[in-house]
């Protein structure tokens, strides 16, 4: 195991690796790891962040970045969202090896719920050291275990982020920076893994006066007008929902930011009422991520382990958009029990909904498999996982429904994949392409859907 050898002097290097891989999402900070870093700092670490997750510039290389004279003798990596599992986390796990060959001392330090839930093969691979509410690991360097230990209470407390600098806000007028108002979620799906990291899991309320204060420095520091809250889980409960949203926009309010900043949150619907929905539209509120999973209620008990009232859903969206705020919601078209008179139904529904309103092809509505989850489990039993390092895959059941599956994926592959990977948020007319596609996606599977249908009635 490395050892720091001069604690006095030791150095520890944040470092958000990008986590997605489109021509999308360029400007977007991870406020989440400049909380991080303003602990460190604040604790009297020696610490640099090295954000590569914002694209709205170049950025430095993690090769570049550890071979500084310097050096450092700790990186801790930062993983938050589950998208990044698979193909993505397995070429940041190898970077992260060839960084450990080039510096036999460093010590790494996995960070984030996805940290968390992949941490076995982190660890396998030889990626990290250590990963924080992760697997237990012994930390013989005292100077690491004492790192260990303030990263874990971290996550118990509400970290300022008025500590930075501009020195340490290298980012442009026009970048989309999270904060975090609260951490984990009051709900339980099957799928998700982002309570992993919190002792106890749960959801946790935080101060929304000083996450005001820090926006109110974010803003005075770079100029940034895009907020986007970090939470998992923006409400909590519709009476904290009520009180959050009521409070941050007397915030903003209060110290002359109100109309002038603009957030987006990701809220469960059950949280929300109109009434609701129309103070956070006055806080700024124009974005909101709402998880909704499945139109067939059986689907969202018995597969995702979601309670959802859908006829309150649409109220809320409606209330939405009477607010002028955009409704953005999840789905998960794809799962091992999906069938063809399931494939018909869902399409229906999602036609009343608003397919414009699903921001996914529905090639990629499926649903991902993240270790350590219920559904995972799930999907063991009845022998349909598919398994392989960094990769989590499963076989549908239906075979009918399966053949449609892979038809629209091949569909995807040869019409829309080579079209998307020029597309880029700069470019004016990408988003049209962008929607062309996915108006073309979905004549093609509906119309294969009503075809096979018609086959087999």
């Amino acid at each position: 195991m490395p050892a720091v050898t001069d604690p006095d002097h030791a150095r520890v290097l944040v470092w958000a690796p990008t986590l997605y891989e489109s021509g999308f999402k360029q400007r977007h900070v991870d406020g989440d790891a400049l909380a991080v870093q303003a602990s460190l700092r604040t604790a009297g670490y020696d610490s640099v962040l090295l954000d590569a997750y914002y694209r709205g510039r170049p950025a430095a290389t993690l090769a570049d970045t550890l071979a500084d004279a310097a050096g450092f003798d700790v990186l801790v990596v930062h993983l938050f969202t589950s998208d990044a599992y698979g193909p993505r986390l397995r070429r940041i796990a190898d970077e992260l090896v060839a960084a450990r060959l080039r510096h036999p001392r460093l010590t790494v330090i996995g960070f984030g719920p996805l940290a968390v839930s992949a941490a076995g093969e982190l660890l396998a691979h030889g990626a990290v050291d250590h990963v924080v509410a992760g697997p237990t690991t012994v930390a013989a360097d005292p100077f690491v275990a004492g790192l260990l230990t303030h990263l874990r209470a971290h996550l118990a407390v509400y970290m300022s982020l008025r500590s930075l600098t501009p020195a340490d806000l290298p980012y442009g007028v026009d970048s989309v920076v999270s904060v975090a108002a609260s951490r984990g979620c009051r709900s339980r799906c099957t799928f998700c893994a982002y309570n992993a990291d919190l002792p106890g899991g749960g959801w946790r309320d935080m101060p929304m006066a000083q996450v005001v204060d820090d926006i109110t420095h974010l803003h005075q520091a770079i100029g940034a007008t895009t907020f986007a809250f970090s939470d998992s889980d923006f409400g909590g409960t519709r009476r904290e929902c009520a009180r959050r949203a009521t409070d941050l926009r007397d915030g903003l309010r209060a110290v002359g930011l109100a109309g002038t900043l603009t957030f987006a949150i990701s809220v469960r619907a059950e949280t929300l009422d109109p009434d609701i929905v129309g103070v956070l539209a006055d806080a700024g509120v124009r974005t909101m991520l709402v998880g909704v999973e499945s139109f067939n209620p059986d689907t969202l008990h018995r597969v995702y382990g979601k309670r959802q009232d859908l006829t309150h859903l649409r109220e809320v969206v409606a209330a939405a958009d009477d607010a002028g705020v955009t409704t953005v919601a999840s789905y998960i078209l794809w799962h091992p029990w999906q069938t063809l008179d399931g494939l018909r139904a869902e399409l229906d529904a999602l036609d009343r909904f608003g397919r414009h309103r699903i921001p996914h092809f529905m090639a990629r509505s499926r649903l991902e498999v993240i270790p350590g989850t219920v559904i995972e489990r799930q999907i063991a039993a009845d022998k349909l996982l598919i398994t392989a390092p960094f990769h989590r895959a499963f076989t549908i059941a239906d075979p009918t429904a399966a053949a449609v599956a892979d038809a629209l994926t091949e569909w995807f592959a040869t019409t829309a994949a080579p079209v998307l990977a020029g597309l880029h948020e700069a470019d004016p007319g990408s988003l049209e392409r962008l929607a062309e596609l996915k108006i073309a996606e979905w004549n093609w599977l509906t119309d294969t859907v009503n075809r096979e249908a018609a086959c087999h009635g």
